[in-house]
């Protein structure tokens, strides 16, 4: 359902973490930098976009984007948005210099942006159509850096063995025919609005208003900031990451918007400087009295749980028991060669009679259905969501534990 690009990126750093580090985590870490490097060219992007108008709109707008604290939560994450945003960002910082060499790269960007993250092409042909000039040089350049993307992304699909391209028609097919990411819960279209309000609050409208005045400098970028949100409230399964192009370029816009209204202040490096240190406060107030420190970060216990679960001395199994979550194993995260295990509520007392784990992860509430198991170590001793707990002996796997292997759970289970 997807490009083999982002794995293939990821890959190299998680091999080398494991090569100087087994066990440690230095692989996540590493191909988090990864994004990270990738997430600031996006900042740098949207600095250039600013000065093209002026110093001081290129300093507000760039400080504004490294500092407003989505872009900073997301960065980081080894996910297809903030890859996807970055580039796209960049590609409309290229085609805003109306060059024909420009336009190249610009091409190469969009293209890749689009096999990263399938959902923003909308979003990628309004950018495209809107600041690219109406010269033919300007469009072939433009096709032929999208085409260098496409047969990157190709490359990489014929490496591991798939057929080039066709990722795109099964993401289609299996979300839209299929309903498939519709499994994972459906949302009304009104929720990302909601979802905004809730994280900026009182801020939502004053950024709403500044966006619309940098509007003018760019509209091409708003509009496509307004067709990537209209794509994804029609699509049912919500996840607010899924539009963190529109918030990005909501904030870049605004920040530049701030700079329009202020324009005849701004006379001094001091005033910008106040002006930055007012984007600041208000990044600080979003993230502090919205409802991000609600919704972002809760996975933190989970990782713990797992890290712990690697390091238990003669370890052979591990078993995710009654989680609240659809998905909750990592091995990554284990950074051992573990078999893992699945139970739901469903196949619990298969879990009670099987041998074939003696590391556990579960709710504290449930630990006493599995008496052979004591308690290791609990990341958040009051939640007690994600406990780990260990037995004494080795594993002893048989037929019957094979349906519950992480595997067969996922597929049972259309995942």
């Amino acid at each position: 359902m997807r490009s083999w690009l982002l794995p293939l990126l990821f890959a190299g750093p998680l091999e080398l973490g494991e090569q100087l580090a087994p066990g440690t985590g230095l692989g996540v870490l590493l191909a988090r930098l990864v994004c990270v490097a990738i997430a600031m060219g996006g900042v740098v992007a949207i600095a250039g976009l600013g000065w093209r108008l002026s110093r001081a709109h290129g300093m507000v707008a760039g400080f504004a984007a490294a500092i407003w604290f989505e872009l900073a939560y997301f960065a980081p994450r080894t996910l297809s948005e903030p890859v996807a945003t970055a580039l796209l960002l960049g590609a409309g910082a290229l085609l805003a210099v109306r060059d024909i060499r420009s336009a190249r790269w610009a091409g190469l960007l969009l293209g890749l942006a689009v096999a990263v993250r399938l959902q923003y092409a909308p979003a990628a042909l309004v950018l495209a159509a809107g600041m690219t000039p109406l010269d033919r040089r300007h469009w072939l350049n433009l096709a032929a850096g999208g085409a260098v993307a496409l047969a990157i992304s190709a490359t990489a699909e014929l490496i591991m063995g798939s057929v080039p391209l066709a990722w795109a028609w099964h993401n289609i097919h299996q979300n839209l025919v299929e309903g498939r990411a519709a499994g994972f819960g459906v949302s009304p279209p009104w929720w990302y609005l909601e979802s905004l309000w809730q994280l900026w609050g009182p801020a939502f409208p004053l950024i709403l208003l500044l966006a619309a005045v940098g509007a003018r400098r760019y509209p091409a970028l708003f509009a496509a900031a307004l067709v990537n949100l209209a794509v994804h409230s029609l699509i049912g399964h919500k996840e607010y990451r899924f539009i963190l192009l529109t918030t990005a370029i909501l904030v870049a816009l605004a920040a530049i918007g701030s700079v329009d209204v202020l324009r005849n202040r701004l006379r001094s490096g001091r005033s910008v400087a106040q002006l930055c240190g007012a984007w600041l406060l208000l990044s600080l107030a979003c993230l502090l009295l919205g409802s991000a420190t609600r919704q972002w970060g809760s996975s933190g216990e989970l990782m713990s749980a797992w890290r712990t679960a690697g390091t238990v001395p003669g370890g052979c199994g591990v078993a995710m028991y009654r989680s609240h979550l659809n998905i909750s194993t990592s091995q990554l995260l284990l950074g051992r060669d573990w078999p893992l295990y699945e139970y739901d509520a469903a196949s619990a007392g298969a879990a009670q009679t099987s041998a074939a784990f003696n590391v556990l992860i579960a709710p504290a509430r449930h630990a006493g259905e599995l008496p052979a198991f004591r308690q290791l170590a609990c990341a958040d001793r009051r939640k007690q969501r994600f406990c780990v707990y260990v037995r004494p002996g080795t594993c002893h796997a048989i037929s019957a534990d094979a349906p519950h292997a992480i595997q067969s759970f996922l597929r049972r289970h259309d995942r």
